[in-house]
């Protein structure tokens, strides 16, 4: 399992070389929780495409987005394994990403008549 101390290049060592083998487990990872990439995105503070380029093999990203990557993946219940991903326990218990912690409410628009009202 993932170790804080060690740095996310090294925790995937030899995987990251094989770019496309980490982009399927983060994929893998994503559909095993439901979440969407734009969610995930979220969740670790960084833009959707960040995401997108990842499991699409584009760009690798940085250490640190990786890290947190990892980090979240794991603390929802994920194992990332030789020959893919897994849950830690089944079923998995609810999990909400950190930087998905505050609930965002849109205002709602009151309804309003644009026309103009006349007094007689």
């Amino acid at each position: 399992m993932f170790s804080f101390e060690r740095s996310a290049y090294s925790f995937f060592g030899i995987a990251m070389e094989n770019f496309s083998k980490v982009a399927a487990q983060v994929r893998g990872a994503r559909a095993l929780l439901g979440w969407s990439q734009s969610y995930l995105a979220e969740g670790i503070s960084v833009r959707r495409v960040i995401i997108a380029d990842l499991e699409s093999c584009k760009r690798a990203p940085q250490e640190a987005t990786l890290s947190a990557l990892i980090t979240e993946l794991s603390a929802a219940g994920i194992v990332f394994t030789e020959t893919g991903v897994e849950f830690v326990e089944w079923p998995p218990r609810p999990y909400v990403p950190t930087g998905c912690t505050m609930l965002k409410k849109r205002a709602r628009r009151q309804w309003c008549s644009r026309t103009v009202q006349t007094n007689s």
